[in-house]
């Protein structure tokens, strides 16, 4: 039976652990964390549960590929599945826009609104349908499908290609020109962190509005902590608190793996799923690197890197009745080394569990990038600097939560608060980043196999391969490097 080392626990590690015991591998997961999960997480705190991750999810609507692939891996499998009725409620200049799921109430409201847009707002309407026949390969890779599947495949997706390519090198602000409104411009300025292609709006909207992408009850670390059951029950074994320190090469192949307990563990393939930048600079040394890679860690503006700043405060009351997800115009405010001119809070009282009876957690994420990370890099060393940063913004946010709903004054408790920083610290995430590179005017997209070039076993695997990364592209891409060795083991 041929041994499989799997560096990384997060959801890309797990899916390829799930699929290498079902094709009759012999493998292990090694995490440096306490937990299984990488990002795809949640902890506690003063009674209180804060998730990392997950605000909705591509793949949850039954008879699609990646849901069937999130069931398989026990992710989805016996879970409800929470369907919201709108993606976000934004109070832009006196005027309230709600981006409802229900594409045919938000075109009625957006012409009630701007009855001049109205042809603006027909063909908006229309790239979002054209946008939800969109579906990534989730059977075989298309590097690994016969050219019949492969021309199949071409062919259900030209139509939202063409979308795609149309709207893809058009900038979000850009967008907001075509509109006369100025809510509705406002809209599109705000829809997605500054620098992002408009696409990546249209892309989102469609998976949401075509119940692709909801919630898993339970939330991000529930879903993980499931996910290793099924491993496990498969026979898989889980290491955690070890840090992989390096690969060993022997003669073009990579043999062992060695770790920071001292360590060295033989393997017949050793697949990497944790962040590119260290698989390449830390376990390789420097010595495999990737020219799609270096260009685009090299090209920060094209290929900027999302992170964020998230704040959680425990709400001592019933916010039911609340907006899930509330954008507010606010007087300008700088955090890291970027201003800002809106708040956005996140609502978790369709999750119960996550706090004491009658009362909430909400959430506020402040989008950072490449220079707001160099930013926290450099405040962080010195710890009560950092702490009372952090604290002036929790301080800052909260006054401007309580100035929207005065009615909460005196029971917000402050939870936690996670910076950039937070996220290099706990998942070796290159510049904090929690996805992989935007989707913005001037990037080119990249499907990478996660074979590396002058090594016969070792793979990469996780949601830097494909665009637009985040958690449906690493469960698929752990998939998916499972059938690259089963074809170099001639069993597909």
């Amino acid at each position: 039976m041929k041994r499989i080392i799997i560096i990384g626990g997060g959801i890309a590690g797990l899916s390829a652990g799930i699929y290498a015991q079902q094709h009759g591998f012999e493998s292990v997961i090694y995490e440096k964390h306490s937990l299984v999960g990488g990002q795809c997480t949640g902890w506690d705190r003063k009674g209180y549960h804060v998730d990392g991750c997950i605000h909705w999810l591509t793949g949850t609507k039954p008879g699609t590929g990646i849901y069937e692939i999130w069931k398989n891996t026990g992710a989805l499998d016996g879970i409800d599945i929470i369907q919201l009725d709108n993606f976000g409620t934004f109070e832009l200049g006196g005027y309230t826009i709600i981006l409802w799921k229900d594409l045919d109430r938000l075109e009625k409201d957006f012409i009630k609104l701007s009855p001049e847009d109205t042809p603006a707002i027909k063909e908006l309407i229309q790239d979002i349908r054209t946008a939800q026949t969109m579906d990534m390969p989730t059977e075989l890779p298309t590097d690994m499908m016969p050219v019949k599947d492969l021309i199949k495949f071409m062919m259900s997706i030209r139509k939202a290609g063409s979308v795609m390519s149309r709207t893809g090198k058009i900038s979000c602000s850009e967008y907001a020109k075509r509109f006369q409104h100025p809510a509705l411009q406002k809209l599109f300025i705000n829809c997605m962190p500054e620098g992002y292609s408009i696409a990546a709006f249209l892309f989102s909207m469609a998976t949401f509005s075509s119940g692709n992408g909801a919630i898993p009850k339970g939330g991000s670390r529930e879903m993980a902590l499931r996910m290793e059951k099924r491993y496990k029950d498969l026979g898989g074994k889980v290491i955690t608190r070890v840090s992989a320190e390096e690969i060993i090469i022997e003669n073009d192949c990579a043999t062992a793996v060695s770790f920071s307990d001292g360590t060295t563990v033989k393997a017949d393939y050793i697949i990497a799923a944790c962040d590119t930048k260290v698989s390449f600079d830390k376990l390789l040394k420097g010595k495999f690197n990737d020219k799609k890679f270096e260009m685009r860690y090299n090209n920060p503006t094209d290929y900027t890197l999302p992170s964020c700043v998230q704040l959680a405060y425990g709400i001592a009351a019933d916010l039911k009745d609340y907006p899930t997800s509330l954008y507010l115009e606010s007087e300008p405010y700088r955090v890291g080394a970027t201003e800002f001119k809106s708040v956005g809070i996140k609502n978790y009282s369709y999750e119960p569990s996550f706090a004491p009876e009658g009362h909430a957690v909400i959430l506020s994420l402040i989008d950072q990038t490449d220079p707001d990370y160099f930013y926290w890099e450099k405040l962080s060393p010195d710890k009560e600097a950092y702490r009372k940063e952090k604290q002036r913004i929790a301080d800052l946010i909260q006054q401007k939560i309580e100035k929207r709903f005065p009615e909460l004054i005196g029971k917000i408790t402050q939870l936690d608060v996670t910076t950039p920083m937070t996220y290099r610290r706990y998942t070796n995430a290159y510049h904090g980043a929690w996805m992989s590179f935007m989707m913005t005017p001037k990037s080119k997209y990249m499907m990478h196999s996660g074979k590396i070039r002058g090594l016969k076993n070792c793979f990469l695997t996780g949601q830097w391969l494909e665009p637009p990364g985040g958690l449906p592209t690493a469960v698929v891409t752990g998939k998916f490097t499972i059938l690259r060795i089963c074809k170099k083991e001639k069993m597909l």
